[in-house]
């Protein structure tokens, strides 16, 4: 384990408590000057670096076989551990050139405020603080991003977009009931009245099914509709399956469609859907976990139109918006429904602004509000749409040089950044079942290298290379050596 892992000679003492919880101020100063230095050399460096290795087996080892403490050991041991056995290990999701799943980069505003939020560490879900304060203001101008509107509305940040459609959905359940005569808070699902019915395309993200599995619907209340050629939702495939479920005495209550497939990029029609939602009388909820934010982009932004009819949204600001990991925000447009959802205090014995808890599952809350804060703060909305606007460029590039290169197929690209594409060389097109098994090959020989990172997944009956560009520090560069490096894996998974 020393030939592994070396901790440093302790040079001092550094805490003036016997618990170890605590350090004086200037070894606190201290600690906090080396933690910044260490910080700004990762980031700094990470282009020279790999960008993905694998973890060692004796490296595994020491980690997995740690013992615990029976006595607090010095904090150059805890940061030497830090430096040594976890920073040369990450994801690879800070590189200009990954470009595997849609994670971000971190926004430097935000590393740098996180010792404050943690200093201060409230609890946003009760109390009268800023914390609070901060929050319900920055989620204002998170609905002003996404074009939601603001008047009447109420959101709350969340871990991220999975839990921002749970909480959304919880909402549309609670409204569709109340509708029909009943609480579904008071009186659970064991006696509903008539089988809930969600409905989402095939492009859907598999967080909403797991919602709708976790809220007791059931597998079965999902219907999904086909999509189109262009992967967005058919809206008379839709209307057509909802006729059909009424008249089978099924109670369809909730659309959920996508700004920004994670499969493709795309974007339901939602002009179509708001149109035919009303109709019906159905509640309308947006998967925007990846795309909402595209709407900054000029040239994307008709695609969202009617965005602000929709009932819900669902956002990641761990996404687009470069905020560290974990941060979503769930959007509702009638603040009543979002409350009846989870409030456990009547809104008669409201003396003040409620607490944020009452609009979501958790009690304890961290202060993601302020790293949101910081961002948009430093950055505004045109540093925001100006970086979106790039990644969107970046993938067309992508798409470009895809389509010039010979040994490369394209099989999708825009309206965002999301492009599938394979490597196929003329020998092999012929060849669909060598050509998957070439995929897969390929994405791991890649990840090996360490130059730039692609995943693969299944898309249209082929496996396909995805690359999801939301990194604000991609470039031209970066763009060739994607394409270089699953080019050269290619032809080394070949061999």
């Amino acid at each position: 384990m020393t030939d592994i892992y070396t901790p440093p000679a302790t040079t001092q003492t550094i805490t003036n408590n016997q618990s170890g919880l605590a350090f004086d101020e200037n070894t606190f100063k201290q600690f906090g000057y080396q933690i910044i230095d260490e910080a700004s050399s990762y980031l700094s460096g990470i282009r020279e670096r790999p960008l993905w290795q694998a973890i060692p087996d004796d490296i595994h080892r020491v980690i997995r076989e740690q013992e615990l403490p029976a006595e607090g050991q010095p904090f150059e041991h805890t940061l030497a551990f830090i430096q040594q056995m976890i920073l040369p290990f990450p994801q690879g999701n800070g590189h200009p050139c990954f470009a595997g799943w849609i994670n971000s980069a971190p926004a430097h505003a935000s590393i740098l405020i996180k010792p404050l939020e943690a200093a201060m560490n409230p609890n946003c879900g009760i109390g009268d603080h800023a914390g609070q304060e901060l929050e319900r203001r920055t989620v204002q101008w998170v609905m002003e991003l996404c074009g939601f509107p603001v008047e009447g509305s109420a959101g709350v940040f969340v871990s991220g977009g999975s839990e921002a459609n749970f909480t959304c959905l919880q909402a549309a359940r609670q409204w569709a009931a109340q509708i029909d005569g009943w609480d579904v808070r008071a009186e659970g699902m064991q006696g509903m009245k008539r089988p809930f019915v969600l409905y989402m395309s095939d492009q859907g993200h598999f967080s909403l099914r797991k919602s709708v599995e976790a809220m007791g619907l059931g597998r079965n209340a999902i219907h999904i509709v086909p999509s189109t050629p262009s992967f967005q939702m058919d809206v008379q495939q839709l209307r057509q399956r909802i006729q059909e479920d009424r008249g089978a005495g099924m109670r369809p209550f909730c659309v959920a469609a996508t700004a920004g497939t994670v499969e493709s990029g795309a974007i339901d029609p939602f002009d179509e859907l708001a149109d035919l939602c009303a109709e019906e009388g159905l509640w309308l909820h947006v998967d925007g976990a990846y795309g909402a934010f595209g709407i900054l982009d000029e040239q994307v932004a008709p695609l969202y139109k009617s965005i602000e009819r929709v009932h819900s949204l669902a956002t990641d600001q761990h996404k687009w918006l470069s905020v560290p990991i974990d941060c979503g925000c769930a959007l509702v447009r009638d603040k009543a429904a979002l409350r009846n959802a989870f409030s456990v205090i009547p809104p008669e014995q409201d003396e003040h602004e409620p607490w944020l808890s009452e609009y979501t599952l958790q009690r304890t809350r961290r202060f993601r509000a302020l790293d949101v804060w910081a961002i948009l703060h430093t950055t505004g909305r045109n540093g925001l749409a100006a970086a979106i606007a790039h990644n969107n460029n970046m993938a067309r590039l992508l798409t470009n040089q895809i389509e010039a290169h010979p040994d490369l197929e394209l099989l999708s690209s825009g309206p965002l950044s999301i492009v599938r594409f394979r490597y196929a060389p003329s020998e092999l097109r012929h060849r669909p079942d060598r050509l998957d098994q070439l995929q897969k090959a390929l994405t791991r020989t890649m990840q090996r290298r360490g130059r730039a990172f692609l995943t693969s997944t299944r898309f249209r009956g082929k496996e396909a290379l995805r690359a999801c560009l939301v990194n604000y520090q991609t470039t031209a560069a970066d763009i060739q050596t994607i394409i270089d490096e699953t080019v050269c894996a290619g032809k080394d998974s070949i061999a």
